[in-house]
């Protein structure tokens, strides 16, 4: 007899199991769902297919038996397949990865009639006989009990492949559930592989753009390398014909011509044979070999050096002993390669000039040929002044006995040689030498009481362009034209000399005033603004003057007055160029300082805790809160304390350590960066500015460089912005356009700094990618004084708004300013009112997380 209570029981039971069957259907659920998630986020753990496609197989396994499991990728430009993954149990050949399959012919597989369908389809084994035989489709190579495919598609619905799962008679049937969610997964796999696919060709472009730009980097290297070579080439074939000029001996002559040939050619082994046609002689007036120090002279035999004579010609052998005929001399180490050229003088063959290699890496070529037939050319123009030499000792031999009736007249020659020997041959100016002895003069007469005198140094601006640009002759015209000017601006008894190249200096006497020194030096500065006629146009040269005055207080001897001089007039050419500086003791110390601030500054990169990043914040002026720094670079010096950037900014500038200083700055500013991010403190969304000089542009590796930083650092590059004033674009326009292409393809975002203070900053933005500008101080110092700066910052953000730029106002001190700013729309806020620039340990972070909540006042 059932209890009375069996109906409540069973009710209860019932309800328990439904409960039980609901949570177990809403696990499932949860699971799918958490699948469906990783599939999309598959992508971007493992954009690569290798690594992706096996996870992917994995995650289907989740969600029902995926044993037999294939996915097709379709390429729509050969209207074909191919199948990155196939995992079959009973497939005995599983096609090849590489392998393309067409998608429409006769014999095409079930999943070509899929992707073509652009449906999917669940199939049994007996509707996949009959489809196949309809449909004239190739059968699989094992029968499945059960066959289900979807194709796959990307976000605009454009097919990119198929996902196929086939069931064999071992293997349970998939549920209808199960197969819901695999056609509900087939659509989150093919927008995971479309990603994955995408950024495969993105790689693939981006190495493709890497690679042209590395090929050209390695043009306009080898372009300059092969520039430099020719200057070095150009130098020492000018240096060869200076030398043929000379007065030395023969012997000297040929010792210096072999070492400058060794500058060109691997000459070391060299010899010079002459060939005496009364005597039948060949004499080696020059030899330098590895293995023979001497070569006595010789009669003619069947050696290289007699071919050479024989056929009048350059003869270049490689390997040695390939000419028939021709023999190394008896007890000569044969060489590797070996070089000949003859030598001529008045069209009459001399001799020949060769050298040799016994070294098998050592080859000579055409060009070696080239040069060698140059300095040849030389040899013989040294030849025929010997002979020349040796006709005018006959000459005198001859006519000893009329050198006593010609005394008068060599008196005149030995006085001629001495003024020679006193005064510069251009110019006919007294030289160094000369000056140096009236300087000692002067200075010895001042200090026995005499009177007292200037010294003033001369330097022409741009000499060497002309002379690079017109020709040395036209640069020798612009020396006497020099000379004749600045003699033109002294006073009869002042003393000019040319020191040497585009050097003069003046010894002017009865000074006893700056003032009449002034006076003077005016005068040649504005003597060298009118032009100058060179090769019929007209060139400006302007000058570079320094002026000391003779003090028995400050100097012992009188060389200190030319080296003070000297130091003034660089100095001129610090400050501009065309222009005069008198000396004083304060240059002498500053050049000392400078000098000693210049050692302790490269000691200070080489160290760690004497350069420090600054941070000093900006704000968003609508809301507040933190948007990010700029970092300024401090110098806590051991024993000058805190040494202003003001003070060893230039010096880092001129010496060329700028660069250093810039590297070292961005890497101590990524690695804080790292750690805020790394404590939570800032975002993606806070931006960290940081300055680079126009120095930096010169640098071919600077954009490599700051791109491995950020990769080391693991950094999003948007987060880093470089800080470029418009000085840095005047300096180096089109390595800055360069440079800043290639920085903008790395995701870093660039600043203009300084906005407004420069010549043409409308012209930068026209030209340069520019993502924010920086409003300069100087205007928002007058803004809530001034109405002009009112509407200069109002232009300024009319036209960033027009640009599509973000601005950031650099010295905002007051609330007034503050509203002012925001008011007018500008988007960020930089200054004292907010925080002062600190250290990284020293920021107030609980003040900076305040900013936001503050609207009114945020510091």
């Amino acid at each position: 007899t059932p209890p009375a209570q069996l109906e409540t029981v069973a009710a209860l039971l019932a309800g328990h199991l439904q409960c039980e069957a609901l949570r177990a259907e809403q696990a499932a659920a949860r699971a799918a769902n958490e699948t469906m998630l990783e599939i999309s986020l598959l992508a971007g753990e493992c954009p690569a297919l290798e690594r992706m496609l096996p996870r992917l197989h994995r995650l289907m396994q989740r969600l029902l038996d995926a044993d037999n499991f294939c996915i097709a990728l379709y390429d729509e430009d050969c209207s074909a397949f191919h199948y990155p993954f196939y995992v079959d149990r009973r497939d005995p050949s599983p096609p090849d990865p590489e392998r393309i399959f067409p998608l429409a012919g006769p014999h095409a597989s079930l999943t070509a009639w899929l992707m073509r369908g652009g449906a999917p389809v669940v199939l049994t084994g007996e509707r996949i006989e009959e489809l196949c035989s309809q449909e004239a489709l190739a059968p699989p190579a094992q029968m499945p009990v059960f066959w289900m495919g979807a194709p796959l598609a990307n976000a605009a619905d454009e097919l990119i492949g198929a996902v196929v799962l086939q069931v064999y008679d071992d293997q349970p049937m998939p549920t209808s559930a199960e197969q819901q969610w695999f056609m509900f997964a087939a659509r989150h796999v093919g927008f995971a592989l479309d990603r994955a696919l995408y950024h495969g060709r993105l790689e693939r472009q981006v190495a493709l753009r890497t690679s042209e730009l590395e090929g050209a980097n390695a043009r306009l290297r080898a372009e300059v390398a092969g520039r430099k070579r020719a200057e070095k080439f150009q130098d020492v074939l000018f240096r060869i014909a200076e030398l043929s000029n000379t007065s030395l001996s023969l012997e000297a002559f040929l010792s210096g011509l072999h070492r400058l040939l060794l500058e060109m050619v691997a000459a070391r082994n060299c010899v010079v044979a002459l060939y005496d046609m009364g005597s039948d002689l060949i004499s080696f007036p020059y030899c330098a070999d590895e293995y023979a120090s001497s070569l006595r002279a010789r009669k003619p035999g069947k050696g290289l050096i007699e071919q050479v004579l024989h056929s009048g010609r350059p003869l270049l052998l490689d390997p040695y002993g390939s000419l028939p005929g021709v023999a190394a001399e008896e007890g000569e180490m044969p060489p590797k390669s070996w070089l000949g050229v003859p030598l001529y003088c008045d069209h009459e063959l001399l001799g020949v000039l060769a050298v040799q290699s016994y070294d098998g890496e050592v080859v000579y070529g055409y060009r070696d040929q080239e040069v060698l037939e140059f300095v040849a050319n030389h040899i013989g123009a040294a030849l025929a002044r010997v002979r020349a030499l040796e006709s005018l000792q006959q000459a005198y031999a001859d006519l000893e006995q009329r050198v006593r009736e010609r005394t008068s007249e060599l008196d005149a020659v030995n006085a001629q040689l001495e003024f020679d020997s006193l005064h510069d041959p251009l110019t006919k100016l007294p030289n160094r030498n000369y000056f140096s002895k009236a300087l000692r003069r002067a200075w010895d007469a001042y200090l026995d009481g005499g009177d007292r005198f200037a010294v003033v140094f001369i330097d022409l601006d741009r000499f060497k362009l002309v002379n690079d640009t017109l020709g040395h002759l036209a640069g020798d015209h612009l020396l006497f034209e020099a000379g004749a000017r600045i003699r033109a601006c002294l006073r009869h008894y002042d003393f000019l000399a040319r020191l040497g190249g585009d050097e003069f200096a003046v010894l002017m006497f009865g000074m006893d005033a700056v003032d009449e020194c002034e006076i003077i030096a005016r005068r040649i500065v504005s003597e060298f603004e009118r032009p100058v006629i060179l090769a019929g146009r007209e060139v400006f040269s302007t000058a570079s003057v320094g002026v000391v005055l003779a003090d028995r207080a400050h100097y012992r001897q009188a060389d200190d007055l030319l080296r003070d001089a000297d130091h003034a007039m660089y100095c001129t050419k610090q400050q501009g160029r065309q222009g005069y500086t008198l000396f004083s003791h304060q240059l002498r110390i500053d050049q000392a300082d400078q000098l000693a601030l210049e050692t302790e500054l490269r000691r200070a990169l080489e160290e760690e805790g004497q350069l420090l990043p600054y941070y000093q914040p900006f704000i968003s002026a609508a809301t507040g809160e933190l948007a990010g720094f700029e970092t300024l670079v401090r110098w806590q010096h051991p024993q000058r304390g805190l040494v202003s950037p003001g003070v060893f900014l230039p010096v880092a500038e001129e010496s060329g350590l700028i660069t250093r200083l810039d590297r070292y700055m961005i890497n101590a500013a990524c690695a804080q960066l790292r750690t805020w991010r790394a404590e939570g403190r800032v975002d993606e969304d806070c931006a960290l500015h940081i300055n680079l000089s126009s120095a930096n542009f010169r640098d071919p590796d600077l954009v490599g460089w700051i791109g491995e930083r950020i990769a080391h650092y693991q950094l999003p590059p948007a987060m880093l912005h470089l800080e470029i004033t418009e000085s840095a674009l005047i300096d180096q326009p089109e390595a800055a356009a360069t440079a800043m292409q290639a920085l903008h393809g790395l995701g870093v975002r660039l600043a203009l700094d300084d906005f407004g203070t420069g010549y043409s900053a409308l012209s930068y933005l026209h030209r340069y990618r520019f993502d924010v500008l920086k409003i300069d101080q100087s205007f928002v110092f007058d803004l809530d004084r001034k109405q002009e700066s009112v509407a200069i910052v109002r232009a300024i953000l009319a036209l960033a708004r027009a640009l599509d730029l973000d601005v950031v106002a650099e010295g905002v001190e007051t609330a007034s300013q503050q509203a002012m700013l925001k008011e007018m729309g500008c988007g960020m806020l930089q200054g004292f009112y907010f925080a002062k620039p600190a250290p990284a340990w020293a920021l107030d972070w609980d003040k900076l997380a305040g900013l936001g909540r503050e609207p009114d006042r945020v510091a």
